[in-house]
């Protein structure tokens, strides 16, 4: 295994042209850590390689990826890769059990040891005296370590094939070649039979994670390449945005369209919007947009106006609903807001170790008068390792502290801003 610069490896995309993909990706060999668009870099080795686990972990929980049912085609999200977890696992579950080894039960004749007393009363001649009998050698039991048992070989070789492909991560140390050839039918066979004959949860995902690697299958010789990630982060900001921040029934949200034709109603498509948030009796439109403008500070790298008129729409068609009302009181009309949540790096230049979440202006129409909280859409900047480090869904601290930045951004601007 090459030792790498971890640091070398890694890249912050731009989100420009072809520089779109993020994940783990390794061409003939040559390993890439692609972060997206507004990621911080820590400084040392030992927070960046937290950081890399922190990317696979974000890339795993927001698409349909499964340990042992990767394709290698664009399925979710146009996501790519082979079953970076299952070799993940098997490395963490070797630095702390070691090689998977089978015991097996020997016995022995013995003055010494745990006896077995069914088994010595059947093969040992006892002494008698005055009516009782004694045992003067008992049948003993030993647990004893099968370092050749099948599925011990099998082990040596699936710990061996995740150090060559993710090892780089902890260490440049490799652990012994493993004393097998590789056989897939045979290593499929013996290793399903493991899994479905132990009821260890531990050993069970150790068995599945085996057989993700089992199945990808790379040829000898042939050069390391590899693809983990996406070429559509925009999707995986969306899931966490609505992961941290919104409900998970939202249809009655949706503004509907329908066509009469012949006498007959023929629905359409709704219009979705990607998050609804719910706090203080309030309602809040969120739509996450992966937009470049928390790295550049370009107008025009902001939400256009098919996405401004869209945000109106939704909040125009929420504020008149009646039954949507929220929170203890029933009989409240609830405000609505809207906001556009787009990423940066609190830490970078541009903005000067700002706080996670940033308000950098808001978005109107022409066409309202913008007298509406909802009229007035709100652009907040998130940042993203922030953002990827709060696993709690639907966390109430996160969801309370973006309320009150967009509406204190409402408060603070003047009635001047508004057109009409």
């Amino acid at each position: 295994m090459t030792q790498y610069s971890i640091r070398d490896k890694c890249h912050i995309n731009t989100n420009y042209d072809t520089d779109t993909f993020v994940g783990i990706r390794c061409d003939k060999g040559d390993f890439s850590v692609n972060f997206p668009l507004g990621f911080c870099l820590p400084d040392n080795d030992k927070e960046l390689r937290k950081d890399i686990i922190l990317l696979i972990n974000t890339i795993a929980s927001t698409t349909r990826r499964k340990d042992s049912g990767v394709t290698r085609a664009a399925a979710s999200f146009n996501e790519l890769g082979f079953p970076i977890q299952a070799y993940l696992y098997l490395i963490n579950d070797y630095i702390s059990r070691g090689y998977y080894r089978e015991r097996e039960t020997h016995y022995h004749v013995s003055v010494k040891g745990k006896i077995n007393w069914g088994r010595t009363i059947k093969t040992q001649k006892p002494y008698l005296q005055d009516q009782k009998a004694y045992y003067l050698k008992f049948v003993t039991k030993e647990n004893a370590v099968n370092e050749s048992e099948i599925i011990s070989l099998i082990h040596e070789y699936c710990v061996y094939e995740s150090f060559q492909k993710m090892g780089w991560l902890f260490t440049s140390v490799l652990p012994q070649k493993p004393r097998i050839r590789f056989n897939k039918r045979l290593f499929l066979s013996v290793v399903g039979e493991k899994m479905f004959q132990t009821y260890n949860d531990r050993n069970k995902a150790l068995f599945r994670s085996m057989l993700a690697i089992i199945n990808e299958e790379q040829k000898e010789d042939a050069p390391l390449d590899f693809r983990y990630g996406t070429y559509r982060f925009e999707y995986v900001w969306e899931a966490l945005i609505d992961r941290v921040f919104g409900i998970e029934e939202k249809s009655a949200y949706f503004p509907k369209t329908m066509w009469l034709l012949d006498d007959k109603y023929n629905d359409n498509a709704c219009l979705e919007p990607d998050s609804i948030m719910l706090w203080n009796d309030n309602i809040y439109v969120l739509d996450a947009k992966y937009y470049k403008y928390g790295a550049t500070r370009r107008p025009w790298d902001l939400p256009e106006s098919t996405s401004i008129n869209k945000q109106i729409t939704y909040g125009e068609f929420i504020s008149g609903q009646e039954k949507l009302t929220v929170g203890s009181s029933k009989k409240k009309t609830p405000t609505v807001y809207n906001a556009f949540l787009m990423p940066f790096n609190k830490k970078s230049e541009l903005w000067k170790n700002s706080d996670s979440m940033l308000s950098i202006g808001e978005a109107i129409s022409t066409w309202k008068s913008n007298e509406e909280t909802y009229e007035r859409i709100q652009g907040i900047l998130i940042d993203v390792k922030h953002l990827m480090r709060v696993t709690v869904h639907q966390d109430e601290s996160e969801i309370s502290r973006l309320a009150e930045c967009i509406e204190a951004a409402i408060e603070k601007r003047p009635i001047e801003w508004r057109i009409g």
